[in-house]
């Protein structure tokens, strides 16, 4: 784990939030450690509890007769778990766990909306969180609207540029190591289906693998591949609210 927050106070839910009282903020929260893989909560589970990641990455998924779609990712300062803990009578709408050993900060329901009424700005970040998540699902959508899977990996390594990508002498590292199984559940296509879409691309010479790690040698043609040449870096952003560049493991 890379990146750590010290304190629940410096993540960006309440960032620009005059706190007056910090030690009322941080005695509703309780902090939690998780190994790699393990679940917070499964889809169906109810929703009493929001998270923020004070270190670690997880994955938002659903499963269904056996196979896993990744709906997404939270990292270190995103909180999981805002829309169920702020609507009435919620269940989990999808699955969580780690991706490596996490440390959380959990909230009760109960002490978030306490919270809330004496920061209400809280709540309107929240649902600004929340547009966030239903971004992320109509890029999933149009993920699994393209019947290749080429055009899927295209736009999933353009997605990763954007979140992950650091200029290098080849072109642009995608600075986050995850396995062939890992990409390929997130554009719901087999693990089989991703390792030849990614060899065929090193074999164009748009793509370079070094160690696990992919850089896109040729992002132009990447674009091309993705039908997306005038699409913004920015447009492909998974979490633009928070303040910070990802840092990952």
């Amino acid at each position: 784990m890379n990146f750590v927050f010290q304190s629940v106070l410096d993540v960006p839910l309440f960032k620009d939030i005059t706190v007056t009282n910090p030690e009322y903020v941080l005695s509703k929260f309780t902090e939690r450690f998780y190994h790699k893989d393990k679940v917070l909560f499964l889809q169906g589970d109810p929703g009493l509890e929001m998270f923020v990641i004070k270190s670690g990455s997880l994955k938002i998924f659903r499963e269904s007769e056996g196979k896993e779609l990744i709906l997404g990712h939270q990292f270190p300062g995103e909180s999981i778990g805002e829309l169920e803990a702020i609507y009435s009578s919620s269940t989990r709408l999808a699955s969580v766990s780690t991706l490596e050993m996490t440390v959380l900060w959990a909230i009760h329901k109960s002490d978030l909306e306490d919270l809330m009424d004496h920061y209400p700005q809280i709540l309107r970040k929240l649902f600004y969180v929340v547009s966030e998540r239903l971004d992320q699902a109509d890029r999933k959508l149009e993920y699994l609207a393209f019947l290749s899977s080429k055009i899927r990996i295209a736009n999933l390594l353009l997605d990763l540029h954007s979140n992950f990508g650091i200029e290098s002498q080849e072109g642009y590292l995608i600075d986050w190591k995850c396995t062939h199984q890992h990409m390929a559940h997130m554009i719901g296509i087999s693990r089989e289906s991703m390792t030849i879409g990614l060899q065929e691309l090193q074999a164009a010479q748009i793509i370079s693998v070094h160690n696990k790690y992919i850089t896109i040698t040729n992002l132009s043609a990447l674009k091309l591949l993705a039908n997306d040449e005038e699409a913004s870096t920015n447009d492909r952003e998974w979490h633009p609210s928070s303040s910070y560049k990802y840092n990952t493991i």
